[in-house]
């Protein structure tokens, strides 16, 4: 492969996580707000009314933790990812120094 499109998939991949964070963390926040809403919603009144809770709430809470954690472990492999491109490019270049040298 060339080295340009190796450097173009690599922001291009570095672009899609950075996506995928904006996204997953927005969908997360806007879960967390839309149901403290619908609780307070539903304790505000005199008794409890079910019928003010989020439809789905439980595969919800799960849905949004869920691909929190996946983000969470798509970054993580993508660091180390990087780390062990850098060295390879690190060794690779010292040992091209060391032979010309």
């Amino acid at each position: 492969m060339p080295r340009d499109f190796k450097k173009l998939l690599g922001v291009l991949g570095g672009l899609t996580l950075l996506g995928l964070n904006v996204a997953v963390v927005a969908f997360f926040f806007l879960w967390q707000i839309a149901d403290s809403a619908a609780v307070n919603r539903m304790e505000a009144a005199a008794g409890i009314d079910p019928a003010q809770m989020l439809p789905d709430a439980n595969p919800l809470w799960i849905a949004a933790h869920a691909s929190l954690l996946m983000v969470l472990a798509a970054d993580v492999l993508a660091v180390v990812f990087a780390v062990m491109l850098v060295k390879t490019l690190h060794r690779t270049r010292s040992g091209v120094v060391a032979a010309s040298g």
